[in-house]
C-alpha cells in the first residue's frame, strides 16, 4: 500500500525534474543539439570493487571534480551506467563541453601563513620592520 504510493510519487518527481531539465537544456542549447556527454567525477571510488575503478579509468576520470567529454555512443552509455552513482553527466554540444572541461581547479597549496610557528624562536615582529 505505502510502497506503491512512494513509488508513484518518486516517478512523478523524476518526470517533472526531467521535463524541467530538458526545457532548460533546450533553451541553453537552442542553436545546436547536444552531441556529447560531459562527465564529472563527484564521488571517490575508494572501497569499491576494482571494476568500478577500471571503468572510471576507461572514461578518463582519475581525480575528483575532473570533467571529461565523450561523444554519444553505446560504449560510453554503458560505462556511465556502471558508475552512475559516482559521476554527474550533462548533455552538451562539443564546443560547450570543451570549454567546460577545460576549466581547471584553483591553484594553490591551501596553506596560509599565519606568522610565527610554535617553538620557532623569536622571529621578526611587525614592530621591528
Amino acid at each position: 500500500m505505502f510502497g506503491s504510493r512512494i513509488l508513484s510519487n518518486s516517478v512523478r518527481q523524476i518526470s517533472s525534474n526531467t521535463s524541467s531539465a530538458s526545457a532548460s537544456a533546450s533553451s541553453s542549447t537552442s542553436s545546436a543539439t547536444a552531441t556529447h556527454h560531459l562527465i564529472t567525477l563527484i564521488r571517490s571510488p575508494i572501497g569499491l570493487p576494482s571494476s568500478s575503478r577500471l571503468t572510471l579509468e576507461a572514461l578518463g576520470l582519475f581525480r575528483l571534480r575532473q570533467a571529461v567529454l565523450h561523444p554519444y555512443g553505446e560504449t560510453t552509455a554503458g560505462r556511465i551506467l556502471r558508475v552512475k552513482e559516482l559521476v554527474h553527466v550533462s548533455n552538451v554540444t562539443e564546443a560547450e563541453g570543451k570549454k567546460l572541461a577545460a576549466r581547471s581547479r584553483s591553484q594553490g597549496s591551501g596553506i596560509e601563513y599565519s606568522g610565527r610557528v610554535y617553538g620557532g624562536g623569536k622571529g621578526i615582529y611587525q614592530a621591528q620592520i
